[in-house]
């Protein structure tokens, strides 16, 4: 698990510093449907993924999945923190 981007927990606050970057929706909420045009935006809508998960989901080469990523991030629209990758809400 610690290969797949596992921390350690000891106490309340080191999960509060680990989701210190995501935000609560209200339930009324959707996901805006630009964010979701891109493949692999949708894939992380669903759930985090690693670069080789979302490799082998998306059926595309790393270094496509790769380039993509970097693209996503640069734009505000991933984040990649502990071995995973994360849509970014707007």
């Amino acid at each position: 698990m610690i290969r797949d981007g596992a921390v350690l927990v000891e106490s309340v606050q080191h999960i509060l510093e680990t989701l210190a970057g995501w935000q609560n929706l209200p339930p009324s909420a959707s996901l805006p449907t630009a964010a979701c045009t891109h493949p692999l935006l949708a894939l992380l809508h669903a759930a985090p993924h690693s670069s080789e998960a979302l490799a082998s989901a998306s059926g595309w080469p790393l270094p496509r999945v790769l380039a993509a990523l970097t693209e996503l991030e640069i734009e505000g629209r991933a984040v990649h923190e502990n071995g995973r990758w994360y849509a970014r809400l707007s």
